[in-house]
């Protein structure tokens, strides 16, 4: 199986249409694909999993936190012209430490009553987290193949949802490349060599997402047999209809509020 799982991911990145038919012909595709969604989503959530484990075990330093945010706060005043005002920087400061006070009294609480010892919920916690990752890498998959599948018919496309769900969850097979993504962010880490990781890594997530696009607009082309014009089309419609609906409400929002800002002078 595991075999057969690399024969498809390196058909997949090179785009080759013998390995999209093929997949879409197996009778176990859609399981294929759903499999290789949760791995893809535990491999790039590996890394961030092992260092959530190890910060957990770390007290947390927060005079340390403060004196950093400080520093961000201070180099941001100088850039800001509003953080000029010396009665605004006095009551942002009062409320910093406010902040910060009760953050302190936060960290300090002990933990719960629990049957688990410390150590044991910390960990339980962090693979909760870990094997959550695929969960909600599936339902945004399948809610969005599901408005893709609507426009697609819409251009002449056959494929039911069944079919576009499992040619559609190819386009995870790039996102291997958070794998070494989730590597570099613990690398950034290094005082010395820490931007080049963060930019390198910055990179690499955007070589994943841009190669999982090119995929998904590939296999929603094989699903329908129609030309990658009108998959491109089916696959961006979604993303267009959310943006005009977000300018829509934002637009009566405004309308809204300056009729009712004249309606009351």
């Amino acid at each position: 199986m595991m075999s057969e799982l690399v024969a498809l991911a390196r058909g997949v990145l090179t785009f080759d249409d013998a390995t999209f038919a093929a997949h879409l012909a197996s009778r176990d595709a859609l399981k294929r694909g759903l499999l290789l969604i949760v791995i893809v989503a535990l491999l790039a959530g590996l890394f961030p999993f092992l260092s959530g484990i190890a910060s957990s075990f770390r007290p947390v330093d927060m005079a340390a936190v403060e004196r950093d945010v400080e520093k961000q706060i201070e180099s941001s005043m100088q850039f800001n012209p509003v953080w000029q005002d010396a009665e605004f920087q006095r009551l942002f400061k009062e409320y910093f430490q406010m902040g910060f006070g009760i953050a302190r009294d936060i960290v300090e609480l002990g933990p719960n009553v629990s049957f688990l010892p410390p150590w044991l919920g910390r960990l339980m916690r962090a693979f909760g987290e870990w094997f959550s990752q695929p969960l909600a890498w599936l339902g945004a998959w399948a809610w969005y193949a599901l408005w893709v599948t609507l426009f697609a018919r819409l251009l002449g496309g056959r494929a039911m949802l069944e079919r576009m769900l499992a040619a559609t969850s190819l386009f995870v097979v790039p996102h291997l490349l958070d794998l070494i993504g989730g590597l570099l962010t613990l690398l950034s880490g290094i005082q010395v060599a820490g931007a080049c990781f963060g930019l390198l890594n910055t990179l690499m997530g955007f070589v994943a997402w841009a190669w999982g696009i090119a995929v998904y607009v590939k296999a929603t082309a094989a699903a329908n047999e129609f030309s990658l014009g009108k998959a491109t089309l089916a696959t961006i419609l979604p993303v267009l209809l959310v943006v005009l609906l977000a300018m829509l409400l934002a637009s009566m929002a405004v309308i809204g509020i300056v009729v009712s800002a004249a309606g009351t002078r």
